[in-house]
């Protein structure tokens, strides 16, 4: 094959969390050409979590990752992510990471990492959802209309594909209806990813953030994307329960608890196909409403 007819390789959700070591410490998610100018929040939490576990000299898992977005990333220049050592115990190892771009911090987290262990165990949440092979992919769920596109979009963008048994809350909000803080969807990735239990637990951080901080607008006939609607995470929490395949389907529970003070806290459930509960989720959002 000639250099002329080549085609590169696919990109997948590993290329797009991939982080370049630049120091024992440090390291750096490089600029993207993207159609979006700022960097999605899952990004900086999928590299976030490979930053810190690249320095953790054991095989323990993340079982919990706690950040702060102080200010938007762009994603025309590169983060650099420094990771400091707060802790090395005998079953819990601690790292605090913050993010820079242009000498600024944009964002912070402690990611913790722990030796599994034989314990009491119950899961008091349970899957109860149809099959993914049994809904309509994502654009076709949503029909004609203006969602379509921004369905579209959206999984070009992430690179995530969504199936949902029932409308997302951004239909009923182009409708003009009001509805309970709830949505449902299986997603994942478009591709595979290579068999590293790091970018898998990196990529379901990633996921993590998407949609959740919609769920709040429910009720009040609301997008994200209204003209009069400013929208930021503020803080996004992620505890990890079971290893997880995180390019197979996963059934995203999510709701919008509470809101006010133009802020919400939405909470979620990341549920593998075969029942066990593989991550719980917890975002802080400014969700402001502009004068017209």
């Amino acid at each position: 094959m000639s250099m002329a007819t080549q085609t590169a390789d696919p990109v997948s959700l590993a290329d797009v969390l991939s982080i370049h070591r630049v120091s024992g410490s440090e390291f750096l998610g490089p600029a993207r050409t993207t159609s979006a100018p700022r960097i999605f929040g899952g990004v900086t939490i999928g590299q976030t979590l490979l930053a810190a576990r690249a320095t953790v000299t054991d095989r323990r898992p993340i079982h919990a990752l706690q950040t702060t977005f102080l200010r938007p990333g762009y994603s025309d220049s590169p983060v650099t992510y420094r990771v400091d050592p707060l802790h090395d115990g005998a079953s819990v190892t601690t790292r605090l990471i913050t993010a820079t771009q242009h000498d600024r911090i944009i964002f912070t987290g402690i990611a913790s990492f722990h030796q599994p262990e034989h314990g009491l165990a119950h899961q008091f949440t349970t899957l109860s959802a149809p099959r993914p092979e049994d809904i309509e992919p994502g654009a076709r769920t949503v029909g004609k209309s203006r969602s379509s596109s921004w369905l579209s979009a959206l999984e070009q963008t992430t690179m995530l594909e969504f199936r949902f048994p029932d409308a997302p809350i951004r239909i009923s909000a182009e409708r003009g209806v009001a509805v309970d803080p709830h949505q449902k969807f299986w997603v994942r990735p478009v591709r595979p990813l290579p068999r590293d239990s790091s970018v898998h637990a990196a990529v379901l951080g990633y996921l993590s953030d998407a949609l959740l901080l919609s769920t709040s607008l429910g009720p009040h006939r609301k997008t994200l994307q209204d003209p009069d609607i400013q929208f930021a995470t503020i803080n996004h929490s992620v505890w990890f329960h079971s290893a997880c395949p995180a390019d197979d389907w996963l059934w995203y529970e999510q709701e919008g608890i509470w809101a006010g003070s133009a802020r919400a806290v939405c909470r979620g459930s990341i549920f593998r196909r075969t029942g066990e509960l593989a991550a719980t989720v917890v975002q802080e959002g400014l969700i402001r409403v502009t004068p017209e």
